[in-house]
């Protein structure tokens, strides 16, 4: 039997102070099936997380179900910390920063259209950089 990361989607409820029973009511689906996605028995539909998010304003749970429960999401999405909105603002800041600062790196690699062995190495830099800057936009999208 496959198992779902269900932690996210009762951490949602309860950040919403409501109980299984009250959820149930208004996304609607029943206690039991509700109770299957929250212990990772069950993993809920894309429209089922979209009326989640809705019904718990939890703007972040989209993100979280594909980076938990997705095999594209879990490889390829980077990590995020979803804080504080000022922390948010300030990791975006510096992100920026960062990949400003890489920049002419990046045009220098790019202009040919490919990634020499011996860029290889300032390319996969950039690369990084560019994907911590993607999850500060994220954490700050959904703050």
């Amino acid at each position: 039997m496959t198992r779902y990361c269900g932690k996210i989607y009762k951490q949602a409820r309860e950040q919403a102070g409501l109980t299984q029973e009250q959820a149930s009511a208004l996304l609607p689906s029943t206690v039991r099936t509700l109770s299957a996605y929250e212990n990772g028995q069950l993993l809920p539909s894309g429209e089922m997380v979209c009326r989640m998010i809705e019904v718990y304003n939890a703007k972040w749970l989209w993100y979280m179900h594909l980076k938990m429960n997705d095999p594209v999401g879990s490889k390829y999405l980077p990590d995020v910390n979803f804080g504080r909105l000022s922390a948010n603002v300030l990791r975006l800041q510096k992100e920026m920063t960062d990949v400003y600062k890489i920049n002419d790196t990046v045009v220098s690699v790019a202009c040919d259209d490919t990634v020499s062995a011996e860029e290889q190495k300032e390319w996969n830099r950039a690369y990084q950089e560019i994907k911590e800057l993607m999850g500060a936009c994220v954490a700050l999208l959904t703050a």
